[in-house]
């Protein structure tokens, strides 16, 4: 009876409490628009998780607190307080999207131009009182009473646009993604205040099966190189909850039936955009203009093996391609733009000139378009596109952009040949070094009124499955289009988790242009993981400013960039199957990377091992919010451990075998190793276990998928080839004696 009356006492305690707070009115004024609906409804939602006071928002309620929100033409309150001085509307060219915050008394005002603002200044207001968003996920205040902060200040973005641009090719990122994973990535994204999203399509993918002379492009996949994914036996397969196969679910549904498959896909991708637009986001869909999947195409004649793209002096070609961007309107015809990039690989990477006629001509007539010699290739792209979208109207011509891999060289060229609707886009090299060293200036056409939308990477996909840092590069490379009056500037990437401060710095700078990397990753692990989290920004920069890619996996790759590259399988070079074997070049040249890449995955797993020791120490003293997300802090760099002890193994696999095929012969070398293959399977394996311990989202499923077939499934292949390789020691005692 003693304890009832205790637990008793203590609910009453409880109920009297937050009866006996003053309640709060959330006045939206009249609020008709739907994108102030949902304004309101995301701050209601939110003040009821952070504050304990009880909430109305019906103005005829006696209410000590007052939220108001909204413009002077929806809100009387919002239009006397402007009328008398007490709020100061957002200006400049971006004001439609811009806020004010202002507290007075027991009042506090979220004051916009537009419906845009009102969002973004609920968000705002919400981070003001400790809430704290990024792309996978989001860090509340524990609830508290609420009280009238001093507030007083307007911000208005310095891009018109910025945003996303999720990639369309790979399991662990859009392409396994479902209607609901779309959704709440585009909220989250609009509640750091990012306003577009932006997407690419792959000829032969299913997001985008082009309809020419009738005829319809069937798709071909919606992964690669991981189309879907079989769970069945795979490392991490708890972690797909009973999803047998992995992928997204209306192209699994119909699979075997490809048109049904793109059918499905693209009725997602509309809703995508629907629900995008329905949070004050703008949309952009494209395809590759080079190199069409449908139509009687008419190929360049490239010598010397270079890839062949659509001829960009055939009139039958433009045909085609003015067919191919009236299926994609129809196909998607609420996209507020349309952007035809140039083909991956053709035309960026030097390819020669066409031996078809006119080749040699066009492109020395065209040479003016770009200070590059050996990226001339994109001449043939740019004449092309010009001939294309000369044939639209003015009004399709301002909803028409460029794009393609490093193409903004052909910037200041183009700029005087191109009607002025159209958009220059086009995304930077991976390296941001080279981004910085010249590559932005090609950007300067923004300064003459041409809009310039500037494409970057949330992350690299020769590493996608590791965290990665790139604030430190953002922050000059953002100022630099700020500088040019760049329109856009949106991210490229894949997952989601290990790279949330790189989109979240984007969208920081983004309102706030004085903010600088190291002032940025300060206030990030302070917000994120807690007042005692303030080693961990040393251990963020320190990987900011360092080398920008991990060393290479495979042996034979000189590239400063690979872990496992994440469109192929990890490559892995062929031991010798004879003595003969061991002279050659290749080997040679295999055997001296492996120790030198080995040396230095060692050095790069040592800044992982003290990173994991910073984050352990700090890890004990956070709260337990602090603790969710570093946990997952610990985890991706857990992983990235195991896998580098796994590579280490490999690598020092091909150097023990080539000692010891010296020595004792190539059987003996193959037997010498078995035990380093092993090593190297169980730890890969252990690598996508932890992974798969932490989900935090699809993209997360889609790594544990990736690292299966790419890195698990490969390793375990060459251990079981060298294996079977190994002869049978002969048992003598067993032998007829003579």
């Amino acid at each position: 009876m003693r304890l009832v009356f205790f637990v008793m006492s203590g609910l009453c305690l409880s109920a009297f409490a937050e009866d006996t707070l003053p309640t709060v009115l959330l006045d939206d004024g009249e609020n008709t628009g739907y994108i102030h609906t949902y304004a309101s409804e995301e701050m209601q939602a939110y003040f009821k998780r952070m504050f304990s006071n009880p909430v109305t928002t019906d103005a005829a309620v006696s209410a000590e607190y007052r939220v108001v929100l909204g413009t002077p033409a929806c809100h009387p309150g919002i239009s006397n307080a402007v009328a008398a001085g007490l709020v100061s509307l957002p200006q400049g060219t971006t004001a439609d999207q811009g806020y004010s915050l202002k507290s007075a008394d027991k009042t506090v005002y979220i004051a916009a131009n537009a419906d845009a603002g009102v969002l973004y200044g609920v968000y705002g207001f919400l981070e003001s009182y400790g809430t704290y968003f990024q792309i996978s996920g989001e860090r509340l205040p524990e609830p508290q009473p609420f009280y009238i902060k001093p507030l007083d200040a307007s911000s208005v973005p310095v891009f018109k646009y910025r945003g996303l641009l999720p990639w369309d090719n790979f399991l662990c990122g859009m392409s396994g993604y479902n209607l609901e994973d779309y959704q709440l990535l585009i909220d989250r994204a609009v509640r750091m205040k990012l306003n577009f999203l932006q997407f690419h399509f792959y000829p032969g993918i299913a997001f985008f099966t082009e309809t020419v002379d009738g005829v319809r492009a069937a798709p071909a996949c919606i992964g690669m190189p991981v189309d879907v994914f079989s769970t069945t036996g795979a490392a991490g397969e708890a972690a797909f909850g009973g999803e047998a196969i992995f992928g997204p679910r209306p192209y699994v549904e119909h699979m075997g039936d490809p048109a049904a498959q793109a059918d499905a896909v693209q009725t997602m991708m509309r809703a995508v955009l629907d629900h995008a637009h329905g949070r004050a986001m703008k949309t952009c869909v494209g395809f590759e203009l080079m190199h069409p999947a449908a139509g009687n195409v008419q190929w360049t004649d490239k010598p010397d093996g270079g890839q062949n793209c659509l001829d960009p002096l055939r009139p039958e070609n433009i045909e085609i391609s003015l067919q191919r961007y009236r299926s994609l309107v129809e196909t998607y015809p609420q996209s507020d733009y349309y952007w035809m990039w140039q083909s991956e690989a053709r035309g960026v990477l030097g390819r020669p000139v066409g031996r078809e006629p006119g080749a040699a001509e066009m492109r020395a007539e065209y040479a003016r378009w770009t200070p590059l010699d050996t990226h001339s290739g994109d001449i043939d792209y740019a004449y092309h596109f010009r001939d294309v979208v000369g044939r639209l109207l003015p009004e399709e011509q301002a909803r028409i952009a460029t794009g393609g891999w490093f193409v903004q060289h052909l910037f200041p060229g183009i700029h005087p040949d191109f009607p002025p609707g159209i958009r220059f886009a086009s995304l930077n090299t991976y390296a941001p070094d080279q981004t910085l060293n010249g590559q932005l200036d090609y950007y300067q056409p923004a300064r003459q009124g041409r809009p310039t939308w500037m494409i970057d990477w949330w992350e690299f996909d020769g590493e996608q499955w590791f965290p990665q840092w790139r604030a430190t590069w953002q922050e000059q490379m953002y100022h630099k289009c700020v500088e040019y009056g760049v329109e856009a500037v949106t991210l490229l990437g894949w997952k989601l988790s290990g790279v949330e401060h790189n989109i979240r710095y984007l969208a920081e700078f983004s309102w706030n242009p004085a903010l600088t990397a190291d002032q940025f990753y300060g206030t990030y692990v302070q917000r994120l993981y807690g007042q005692d989290a303030a080693p961990l920004k040393d251990a963020y920069l320190a990987y900011d400013t360092g080398a920008i890619h991990t060393p290479p996996a495979n042996a034979y790759d000189d590239r400063p960039m690979l872990l496992g590259a994440g469109w192929m399988p990890l490559g892995i070079p062929a031991f010798p199957g004879d003595a003969a074997a061991l002279e050659t070049p290749a080997w040679l040249h295999t055997a001296k990377r492996a120790g030198e890449i080995a040396a230095e995955q060692r050095a790069f797993l040592e800044k992982d091992r003290e990173a994991l020791a910073t984050a352990g120490l700090v890890t004990p003293g956070l709260d337990t919010q602090g603790q969710h997300w570093a946990a997952l802090l610990l985890n991706r760099l857990r992983m990235r451990s195991h896998y580098l002890e796994a590579m280490i193994s490999l690598n020092d696999a091909y150097g023990l075998f080539q000692e010891t095929a010296l020595k004792a012969g190539v059987p003996e070398a193959a037997r010498a190793i078995m035990p380093l293959l092993d090593q190297s399977v169980s730890l890969a394996r252990q690598c996508i276990e932890l992974y798969a311990k932490d989900i935090r989202n699809r993209s997360d499923l889609g790594v544990v998928a990736q690292m299966n077939v790419q890195v698990l499934q490969v390793l375990e292949k060459l251990r079981d080839t060298m294996s079977a390789s190994v002869p049978v020691p002969v048992d003598t005692a067993s032998q007829p004696q003579m």
